[in-house]
């Protein structure tokens, strides 16, 4: 597994495979998307990181480095 791969990256990964539709869904054509199961999806990124004490919080707080980009 790459652990080298970055946060938009890893989301895109998850926006573009139909069985994570629970997890994450797109909300426009320009980018936009949502986060169903926020917890899940940092625990997700936590373990492609090898950061098992990932959580929604420390995520949010990367995920603000890619708003208005």
């Amino acid at each position: 597994m790459d652990s080298t791969i970055t946060l938009w990256q890893f989301l895109l990964q998850l926006l573009l495979e139909p069985k994570n539709d629970h997890l994450i869904c797109w909300t426009s054509n320009d980018g936009e998307f949502k986060l169903l199961k926020a917890e899940d999806v940092a625990k997700l990124w936590g373990f492609r990181k090898n950061k098992p004490n990932m959580n929604y919080d420390k995520l949010s707080r990367a995920l603000r480095y890619y708003y208005d980009k």
